[in-house]
């Protein structure tokens, strides 16, 4: 049965979590979901620990207790002065007679909490307002209490203990009442016959508090006796009592709204990452390249955003490692071919023996040779771009100033066609590697030379585009790019050679690598025929460029 409530919560909580029922996730108390509900509980702890700060406020609350008793003893002190004077008349023969008694049970009063004892100079007790039924009928009715109460008395010392432990609990002297009272059992009572008001706080037997004050009975500053009024702090203790019931109801409220939003913070959080990277791991697994990960419904949060960015990641990831076996089948095929050759040619020259033929075979097996070393060249070359790039500091240049150096320098060596440079009055700043855009050059250069007519002209033009991206545009006057291969020619190994060049001069990898370093620059690389073929490398511009 336990077991069917806990899959039923797993898989409540698999819901709320993601949002639809199609994604069920197990939740599992990882080390995030720990450290998440532990931060959660945190506040609630240092609440729970402020619970017992309340002490102080049932200090203020004896503070305020022994004040109004204080209060209450001075004025039936002066009360039952003045009442005795009245009594025995004459200053000599005043004193302090059993006939106090009568004056002072109206003074406090029948049936209240109240209690005060008279105690003579000599110690003696002389009236006690508990022994005629005044001030403890309401404390002998309250053994009476039900079985709530009790209850209430024993969570009481309960708080009062735990406070103990964690804050800086009272201890208190025992209440203690003997048979026959003496002002000797009562410090305060010694210290008001000494004309000295006192305060003593105590506990009894069960755990309650009781106050006490005792004040001289003062008749033209002679001593006559001492009065002590007492109650018991049931009411602090109850007041108390509430607060803690209240403070504890809302903390087991407060306890339970946190566990659920830790677990509800810590489900929507821990799910999705571990749904995550079980996806990731199952597509790490599978061999198909075409699989992709799911996306998170209903996730526009932060982890959405991760959710995308690593299938975008993946999705690349893809794309590369199929470019990559790609690649490796093409580079196979362009290697087979002059290898197919040079063990062609050298099984023939070893069964001629005509000088002739064998020196056209070497000549064969020479350019294959050759053949291949531009290839592996070039191959290697291209492998390395991205990893380069990567390494490569960019710095941020004028690009105007590069391709004007570029056109100077290249003009004496490239005397075969007519180099001109048309470029903007202002700077266009971008941020790049230099020997990379002079490597695209070259690569756009080579490919003009080779197609347009001896002694034509090729230009160079360098400009800002509508789009704001720095735009250099190779133009040459030959036979252009033949229809519908426009984006072909930037593939790997594609080869469109003029006529009457020789086969295998050129690998078919210079405009692949120079659209690729665009590309990792943030650039492209683009074809297209206007009187000749034309050739556009666009690069975004460095911050602040106009």
């Amino acid at each position: 049965m336990i077991d069917g409530i806990k899959s039923r919560i797993r898989r409540f909580l698999g819901r709320a979590a993601i949002g639809r029922p199609l994604v069920k996730l197990r939740f599992r108390l990882s080390r995030l979901s720990t450290r998440i509900m532990a931060i959660m509980m945190f506040p609630l702890v240092l609440f729970f620990v402020g619970l017992f700060s309340i002490d102080q406020y049932r200090t203020t609350l004896i503070q305020s207790e022994f004040t109004a008793l204080e209060r209450q003893g001075f004025t039936l002190a002066r009360s039952l002065a003045l009442a005795q004077s009245d009594i025995d008349g004459g200053l000599a023969r005043r004193r302090l007679s059993p006939e106090t008694m009568n004056h002072l049970l109206p003074l406090v009063g029948y049936g209240t909490d109240l209690r005060a004892r008279v105690f003579r100079h000599d110690g003696r007790l002389l009236a006690d307002t508990a022994r005629s039924g005044a001030g403890r009928a309401e404390i002998r009715r309250r053994g009476r209490r039900g079985a709530w109460k009790r209850t209430s008395d024993y969570f009481q010392a309960g708080m009062r203990r735990a406070a103990g432990m964690i804050g800086n609990d009272m201890t208190l002297p025992l209440y203690r009442e003997r048979q026959r009272q003496q002002a000797g059992d009562y410090n305060e009572v010694a210290l008001a016959l000494a004309g000295e008001p006192a305060r003593q706080l105590r506990q009894d037997t069960r755990g309650r508090i009781v106050l006490s004050v005792a004040v001289p009975i003062q008749d033209l500053r002679l001593v006559r006796g001492a009065l002590m009024v007492s109650i018991s702090g049931g009411k602090i203790e109850e007041e108390i009592a509430e607060v803690n019931v209240v403070f504890i109801q809302l903390f087991g409220i407060v306890t339970l709204i946190t566990i659920a939003l830790s677990v509800w913070l810590a489900r929507s959080i821990t799910g999705p990452i571990t749904y995550l990277a079980s996806e990731a791991d199952n597509l790490r697994r599978s061999r198909d390249l075409s699989t992709r990960m799911k996306r998170l419904p209903r996730r526009r949060d932060e982890i959405g955003k991760l959710s995308e960015s690593l299938i975008d990641m993946t999705d690349e990831l893809q794309q590369r490692m199929a470019a990559t076996a790609g690649f490796a089948a093409d580079v196979a095929h362009e290697l087979k071919n002059p290898l197919s050759s040079l063990r062609s040619a050298a099984e023939t020259i070893s069964r001629i023996s005509d000088p002739a033929q064998q020196q056209k075979l070497m000549n064969v097996i020479l350019r294959d040779v050759s053949r291949l070393d531009r290839l592996i060249t070039d191959i290697s070359r291209s492998s390395r771009v991205d990893n380069e790039m990567a390494t490569e500091f960019a710095a941020t240049i004028d690009l105007r100033d590069l391709v004007a150096s570029f056109v100077e320098a290249r003009r004496t060596t490239t005397d075969t066609h007519d180099l001109v440079a048309e470029l903007t009055d202002m700077a266009v700043h971008v941020t790049v590697q230099d020997s990379r855009v002079v490597q695209i050059l070259d690569n756009l250069l080579g490919n003009a030379v080779s197609f347009a007519p001896h002694g034509s002209q090729i230009s160079f033009h360098l400009g800002i585009n509508a789009e704001g991206q720095a735009e250099l545009a190779v133009q040459d006057r030959g036979p252009g790019i033949p229809p519908g291969r426009l984006e072909e020619v930037f593939n790997r190994f594609y080869t469109e050679r003029p006529a009457g060049e020789a086969f295998g001069e050129h690998s078919g990898l210079g405009l692949s690598i120079a659209q690729q370093i665009a590309r990792g620059y943030g650039g492209e690389l683009v074809a297209a025929n206007n009187d000749g073929a034309r050739f556009t490398l666009t690069l975004p511009v460095a911050d602040g460029q106009a």
